[in-house]
């Protein structure tokens, strides 16, 4: 009984240990809440193209870092080349048919291609498996990306997605369930 009274103590402990570093569970992420450390000025590196698609859509891929073509920035009128996330990469939109769109996460020191969260392949997930445009909201200056699936062809509860960017992985933080009555706001989205 002692030595499972420890087990549970220390169980408790590491419990609570994480729930104080996570903060409040009914927090929404912020972009604030997540910074990039340093944002990248230099030379940017050819894309390695070491996928099939990623080969597939080389010119699209190596067009939007060398030129900026569908490398997007909130608040610019204009695309223009350079990192749009989290401080070193390049996201690439790239449209692949209705409702299809691409986005390979170039390092722009590296130049390693990476795929969006949650997808095996450069393609934006479909979560519930019903197909969705997604307004997909980052910042150079943070490592936090959301996603906000429309409302206009998911049958199913609509979730919107908070991810973060660390150590080349996605992470995904929270997911928060979006009310029928509370539209995603388009001027939000890219």
């Amino acid at each position: 009984m002692h030595r499972l009274g420890i087990k549970f103590a220390v169980v408790l402990a590491g419990v609570m240990c994480a729930l104080a570093q996570t903060g409040n569970s009914d927090e929404v992420p912020r972009f604030e809440d997540y910074p990039a450390k340093v944002i990248y000025k230099g030379p940017l590196a050819q894309p390695v193209l070491a996928t099939r698609e990623q080969r597939l859509f080389r010119t699209r891929i190596r067009n939007g870092v060398s030129a900026g073509e569908g490398v997007s920035r909130p608040g610019a009128q204009m695309e223009h080349p350079g990192p749009n996330f989290a401080g070193r990469y390049i996201i690439v939109n790239i449209g692949c048919g209705s409702p299809c769109v691409l986005m390979p996460i170039v390092d722009a020191q590296t130049g390693r291609i990476h795929n969006p969260p949650g997808a095996n392949s450069l393609m934006l997930p479909s979560y519930g498996g019903e197909p969705w445009l997604p307004c997909v909201e980052f910042r150079v200056d943070s490592n936090l990306m959301i996603m906000r699936p429309s409302q206009g062809m998911a049958e199913s509860p609509i979730y919107d997605r908070y991810f973060l960017w660390q150590a080349d992985r996605w992470k995904l933080l929270r997911q928060i369930l979006r009310k029928p009555e509370s539209p995603q706001d388009p001027a939000k989205c890219r």
